[in-house]
């Protein structure tokens, strides 16, 4: 092609308008001047119908793509993965204990308990001892049959003679109201002095038993027996009574209701002392001394008894932190001589006060005699575990039970192993000791 051909086909390719891109929206077209949208490039292979040397650069249609909805993710897979995750988490769990080898032995370790009774000497004083008092009535709780009775009394014989005279015993003498008594003993009566009379007086009971004996004085007044002699009953006869079935005290009615009036006067006392207490001072058990008293004897025939008891106490007041320490001094140092320095205590201290007195009233001293105890445990370290472990592994049970029992401080052992295994783990990482106290 002749530089006049070019020329005239450059000049009706300027005079040709630009075609919009069908494949964009109008909206979009970009606003450019035709003389951008070519460049003048140096092609390698020329095309038919392209001017060599020149390519018009048309800008690409958009994707359909673009306009299409966007696609929903299938979101409902993660259900079922997360179920089957966790499935398979759960087996591993389980399997995981069941397939690694893992062995639990409990150890006890050797306990001893250490007691001694010792004196202490702490601060303390004398409380004002109290005394107080409390009535009750309570039944009769004891049933007894009871005979019929014979009336009793006595018979005075006169005599008008002056000479004596002798009324022997057994003389029977019969009442105004029919009722006989006789006499128990021989009367001997002296003679008389007229205007005087001779008399003497003698017992005698009624015949018959009953309370019908229960015969009024002056009942029997009659001449008998012998001459001028007359006999009276100055005084009742008493005492007859019918068989019957009666209630009586009983020596239980009278304790239980003196311990019935014990226990609230024991715990007014113990207020009423503890009143007295300062800050910081505790009770000594206060030494007490009770009184009990009935209007009826065990065995009396009663309904109802009554019954009074009173309690004087006195106490003593003590610092009860000086006793604690002091006694937690003299046990620690006793069990520590004892057992050695491989003990150690645990749990608490206990401390029974036996008894306690005034050593020095004006100092304020007291001397607290106490029953200590604790337990002592072997201390079985974590180095000693380790070593314990490197003795026994893979062996049987038996063998490591024999193996533990044989330290001084273990009194007993158990091994629990997982799969039904017989022996245990080579490897001592797999083997865990648990120490188990019987005194906590």
């Amino acid at each position: 092609m002749n530089a006049r051909e070019e020329a005239a086909l450059t000049q009706d390719t300027n005079k040709q308008e630009p075609q919009p891109d069908i494949t964009r929206p109008a909206s979009t077209m970009p606003l450019q001047s035709p003389e951008l949208e070519t460049t003048a490039l140096v092609p390698t292979t020329a095309e038919p119908g392209v001017i060599d040397g020149e390519v018009i650069e048309i800008d690409p249609p958009e994707s359909l793509e673009d306009h299409l909805p966007p696609k929903q993710r299938p979101y409902w897979l993660l259900i079922p993965l997360t179920i089957c995750l966790c499935l398979v988490f759960l087996a591993v769990s389980l399997l995981l204990p069941v397939l690694t080898p893992l062995a639990t032995i409990t150890v006890i370790p050797v306990e001893k308990t250490v007691s001694l009774t010792a004196t202490i000497q702490v601060p303390g004083r004398q409380l004002r001892p109290l005394t107080l008092m409390q009535s009750t009535t309570a039944p009769a709780t004891g049933k007894r049959h009871l005979k019929a009775r014979q009336a009793a009394g006595t018979i005075t014989f006169y005599n008008g003679l002056l000479t004596s005279q002798t009324i022997v015993a057994g003389t029977v003498l019969t009442g105004s109201d029919g009722v006989q008594v006789i006499t128990d003993q021989a009367a001997m009566i002296p003679a008389g002095n007229p205007p005087t009379y001779g008399q003497v007086t003698v017992p005698a009971h009624a015949v018959l038993e009953g309370a019908q004996g229960n015969i009024q004085a002056f009942a029997i007044n009659i001449a008998c027996c012998a001459t001028s002699v007359v006999a009276k009953n100055t005084t009742a006869f008493t005492g007859g009574a019918n068989s019957r079935d009666v209630f009586i005290a009983t020596r239980t009615d009278i304790n239980n209701a003196a311990t019935s009036l014990l226990i609230p006067l024991s715990q007014s006392e113990d207020a009423a002392l503890r009143a007295q207490l300062s800050q910081g001072e505790e009770l000594l058990t206060p030494s007490c001394t009770p009184h009990v008293s009935s209007d009826h004897k065990s065995g009396d025939e009663a309904k109802h008894i009554s019954v009074t008891v009173s309690v004087a106490c006195s106490g003593i007041a003590y610092a009860a932190h000086e006793v604690d320490a002091h006694a937690t001094q003299l046990i620690t140092a006793d069990a520590t001589s004892k057992l050695g320095i491989h003990y150690a205590r645990i749990g608490d201290i206990q401390v029974i006060i036996i008894q306690g007195r005034v050593f020095s009233p004006r100092q304020g001293i007291v001397h607290v005699v106490v029953l200590i105890a604790g337990t002592w445990v072997y201390q079985i370290t974590a180095s000693q575990q380790g070593q314990l472990i490197k003795l026994i592994v893979g062996k049987t049970k038996q063998q490591a039970i024999a193996t533990l029992l044989t330290f001084p401080g273990i009194a007993g052992a158990q091994i629990t192993m997982n799969g039904g295994n017989r022996t245990l783990p080579e490897d001592p990482g797999n083997i865990h000791i648990i120490l188990v106290y019987r005194g906590i």
